[in-house]
C-alpha cells in the first residue's frame, strides 16, 4: 500500500488527508500544535467557542468545502448556517462624526436592488455615477469564463478604470475584493477576483459552519479516521527525507522518522522549500522563484465576549479613520493607507472585519452572548515596524469600539493575538494570511504547481494550485494535490455523482496542473 505524509492539518492538510484515505493510501497527518486546524482552529473561554482566525465562507457547502465531502461520498456532513444579512458596511454621519450609519449586506437576492440605493445614498453617488456602478455589477455578473481568465494577469484597477472615476466607489469596490486576498486592490489579479466574486454571487450560499470554524477540518479528519488514517498532533516535522531526487517520508522533531512514497506540504513554499527540504535538493531556478514568492498581509485579531447582541449582521465591515471613512475616502488615501502598512506604520485609515459566529450558531456562546472576530490589516513579519507590535491592535480596538457602541459596557474578555503568534501558530515563514498571494504574477498558469521538482513531494492549501478565497482555496488545492497525486501513481480520481460540473476555465485549469512539464521552469518536474 502506499503511504502518505501531510504536513499540517488545516484545511489544505485535512482534506488532503481525507481525499488520499478515502483513495486507499496509508495517509498519516502531523500537526505541531496540540490542536487541528489550523487557521480554523479554536479554544473555550468562559462558555464561548472562539475561533483562532477570523473567517466566513463565501460559497458554503457549494464550493470546494463542500466538493471535498461530495468526493468521499459524506455530503451535508458540515451543516453551513446563513443570516438574514450576510455584512454590514458601517460609516458615520458626515455632520456628525460619532454617529454609526450602516448598510445591511442581504442574504436574499430581491433585497438586493433596496441595499443598492441605500449604498448609493450612503456615497453620496449622483444618478449617473450610481448607473456607472450599476453597469459595473452587471457587466461582471455577464461576463463569460474566457472573459474573466483574459483579466488574470491584470490587476483590479486596470478593470475598475473604464467604470468608474468616482473615488469612494473605486474606494469601496476595490476595499470589498481586497478582503477576499488580504492585499490591496491595485496588486491583486483581476480574474482572480473576478472568478470569486462571481461564484460567490452565483452560489450565494455565504455562510458559517456549526459549530464553529474547526468544524470543517475536524469533520474532514474525523471521516479520515474512519478510513484508516493516522493523526499526530503535538510534533512538527523537523525535515522532509529527499534521496535520490524523490521523497522518502519525514523526520519528525522528536527523531521518528516516518518513510513515505508521497509527502504533501501545506507550509509556504518558500517554507518548504528552504526549511523543511533544502535548497540543495531543487533547481536553482526553481529555489529562486520561491524565494521570490509574494505572500499577502496578514491581520491583528481581536476576539470579544459580549454578555448582550450589540450586532445582528453575519459580520461588519469598514474603514475608519479620523474625519474618514470608506464612504468618503479617495483613491489617495486608500494608497497612502498601504505604504503605510509597508513602512511598518499604523495607517489614518484602518480597515477592519469583523464576523459574528453566534448570529450563525448561537450555541458557540451562553445563550444571550454574542462573539465578535475582529481583525485589522497588518503587515507580515519581514516588514520592520516603525509603530510598535501594541499599537496595531490598540488601533484596531479604538477602531471596533467607534463602530459598535456600547462595546465595552458589555465586554467579559477581550483576547488579542498579534502576529508574531499567528505566524507561529501558522507555520508558514513570515506569517502571511495567503502564503502565495494571489498577484497577477501568481495566479492561474503563472501560480506554482501543486507538485515539485522532487518526485513524491506535493504542495497543497493556499501555496500551490487552484484559486479561490482563503479556506476555500485551500480545500480546491487539496483536490488538485490529491488528483495529481493519484494520476502519478496511476489511479486517476474520478468526481462523485452529484458533484458541481467544473467550468470550462476551471477544466482548462485542472488540464494545466495535470501536464507533466509546466512552461515556467519552477513548475516543471525534475
Amino acid at each position: 500500500m502506499t503511504r502518505a505524509v501531510v504536513v499540517g492539518s488545516g484545511i489544505g492538510g485535512a482534506a488532503a488527508t481525507l481525499l488520499l484515505a478515502h483513495a486507499g493510501l496509508d495517509v498519516t497527518l502531523i500537526e505541531k500544535n496540540r490542536r487541528i486546524g489550523g487557521s480554523c482552529s479554536g479554544y473555550d473561554k468562559q462558555g464561548f467557542h472562539v475561533d483562532i482566525g477570523t473567517h466566513m465562507f463565501c460559497r458554503g457547502a457549494h464550493g470546494p468545502l463542500g466538493d471535498v465531502l461530495r468526493r468521499v461520498d459524506a455530503d451535508g456532513a458540515i451543516r453551513f448556517v446563513r443570516t438574514r444579512d450576510i455584512a454590514e458596511l458601517r460609516f458615520f454621519e458626515p455632520t456628525e462624526p460619532d454617529r454609526v450609519q450602516s448598510v445591511a449586506v442581504p442574504a436574499e437576492r430581491k433585497r438586493m436592488p433596496r441595499c443598492a440605493v441605500e449604498l448609493a445614498l450612503a456615497l453620496d453617488l449622483s444618478l449617473p455615477e450610481a448607473l456607472r456602478a450599476a453597469r459595473l455589477f452587471a457587466h461582471i455578473l455577464a461576463m463569460s469564463d474566457e472573459e474573466v481568465a483574459r483579466w488574470d494577469h491584470r490587476t483590479i484597477e486596470e478593470f475598475l478604470e473604464p467604470f468608474t472615476d468616482h473615488a469612494p466607489t473605486i474606494a469601496l469596490f476595490g476595499f470589498l475584493l481586497g478582503l477576499y486576498f488580504i492585499l490591496p486592490y491595485w496588486e491583486v489579479s483581476a480574474g482572480e477576483a473576478l472568478y470569486c466574486f462571481r461564484a460567490m454571487a452565483r452560489d450565494n450560499a455565504l455562510g458559517y459552519p456549526r459549530g464553529g470554524a474547526i468544524a470543517i477540518p475536524e469533520t474532514y479528519v474525523r471521516l479520515a479516521k474512519a478510513r484508516g488514517a493516522e493523526v499526530r498532533v503535538g510534533v512538527g516535522v523537523k525535515r522532509v527525507v529527499v534521496e535520490g531526487g524523490r521523497a522518502k517520508g519525514v523526520e519528525l522533531a522528536d527523531g521518528t522518522v516516518i518513510a513515505a512514497d508521497v509527502v504533501v506540504s501545506t507550509s509556504s513554499v518558500r517554507t518548504t522549500v528552504t526549511r523543511l527540504v533544502g535548497a540543495e535538493h531543487f533547481p536553482p531556478e526553481y529555489v529562486d522563484r520561491a524565494r521570490k514568492i509574494r505572500g499577502s498581509y496578514i491581520a491583528v485579531q481581536a476576539k470579544i465576549g459580549l454578555s448582550k447582541k450589540l450586532v445582528d449582521a453575519g459580520c461588519l465591515v469598514g474603514g475608519v479613520g479620523d474625519g474618514v471613512d470608506l464612504a468618503r475616502v479617495g483613491v489617495g488615501d486608500m494608497k497612502d493607507m498601504f505604504g503605510c502598512l509597508t513602512r511598518g506604520e499604523v495607517p489614518p485609515i484602518v480597515p477592519f472585519y469583523c464576523p459574528v459566529p453566534t448570529n450563525f450558531d448561537p450555541s458557540l456562546a451562553p445563550p444571550g452572548h454574542q462573539l465578535l472576530t475582529v481583525c485589522a490589516v497588518a503587515p507580515t513579519s519581514d516588514v520592520a515596524l516603525t509603530s510598535p507590535p501594541k499599537a496595531w491592535e490598540e488601533a484596531m480596538l479604538r477602531t471596533i469600539r467607534r463602530v459598535v457602541p456600547g462595546l465595552d459596557d458589555h465586554a467579559l474578555f477581550i483576547d488579542t493575538f498579534d502576529v508574531a503568534f499567528i505566524e507561529s501558530w501558522i507555520g508558514k515563514e513570515f506569517g502571511p494570511a495567503v502564503s502565495t498571494g494571489q498577484t497577477p504574477d501568481q495566479v492561474g498558469r503563472r501560480r506554482p504547481a501543486v507538485h515539485t521538482p522532487i518526485r513524491g513531494l506535493y504542495l497543497a492549501g493556499c501555496n500551490a494550485g487552484a484559486r479561490g478565497v482563503g479556506t476555500e482555496l485551500a480545500a480546491a488545492s487539496a483536490i488538485e494535490c490529491s488528483e495529481r497525486v493519484l494520476a502519478d501513481l496511476g489511479r486517476p480520481s474520478r468526481a462523485p455523482a452529484g458533484a458541481r460540473t467544473p467550468t470550462a476555465r476551471e477544466r482548462a485549469a485542472r488540464l494545466l496542473a495535470r501536464s507533466a512539464a509546466r512552461p515556467i521552469a519552477w513548475a516543471t518536474r525534475a
